[in-house]
């Protein structure tokens, strides 16, 4: 089966920006900085300028090491980077619905029961389900499923090792059941499909979001949200 997200993701973006006048919706946008692969770090977090080979990103603000978007890596797709951008954006827009009876249901920022705040798991990490949402008019809805997968525990110390390489603090980058929550990429016509191998995974303390094309074999930094 294939996945839905390259028009689902989309046209709830689109959606949104319509209602809520969220302009461009940053959709396949990459400004400056590189991606960098984790499996080029060593255990020990090595910094970015001692990897072979490596170009590393300009810094973003003064509080923050890493630009505001992370640029497409050699051997990975445009497809495949826009899809995880619009999955990033799409997640920073989507709340678990509050609302009575409206379980495991995805609602966007000034929908009816949107909880304040877009990436689920910021508050509840462990809600990992399928998440059902609609795309399309109220009359005729599509529906779509996509997965929160909950905290992320980084036991490689992947992603950890990427970001002390960036210079983020051991204080920010380590703890991973308090740290990382990872979300789907592709969203489904049904709750059986295979998910696929793409993942995204964001550090909830700095918002550094990290892409994944081959099932955590190695991450990419994909921007800041």
């Amino acid at each position: 089966m294939s996945p839905s997200s390259g028009r689902s993701l989309t046209a709830r973006l689109r959606a949104h920006a319509r209602k809520v006048a969220v302009p461009a919706m940053l959709l396949g946008l990459t400004v400056g900085g590189v991606g960098v692969s984790a499996t080029a770090h060593a255990a020990e977090g090595p910094s970015c300028a001692s990897v072979p080979g490596q170009t590393c990103p300009a810094p973003g603000p003064a509080a923050d090491p890493l630009p505001s978007r992370g640029s497409q890596p050699a051997g990975v797709s445009t497809q495949q980077w826009r899809g995880a951008t619009t999955a990033a954006t799409f997640w920073s827009n989507e709340g678990i619905s509050t609302a009575s009876g409206d379980r495991n249901h995805l609602v966007m920022r000034g929908q009816t029961g949107y909880p304040g705040q877009g990436w689920p798991g910021n508050t509840s990490a462990n809600a990992r389900a399928w998440y059902h949402f609609e795309t399309g008019s109220s009359w005729r809805p599509e529906h779509h499923y996509i997965v929160y997968g909950g905290v992320f525990q980084d036991r490689d110390h992947r992603i950890e090792n990427l970001e002390e390489s960036h210079h983020v603090t051991q204080n920010n980058a380590s703890g991973s059941n308090t740290v990382y929550r990872e979300y789907d990429v592709n969203s489904w016509s049904t709750t059986t499909a295979s998910r696929g191998r793409e993942r995204i995974v964001r550090n909830v303390r700095n918002g550094h979001v990290y892409a994944t094309f081959d099932h955590y074999g190695s991450f990419h930094y994909l921007g800041r949200w």
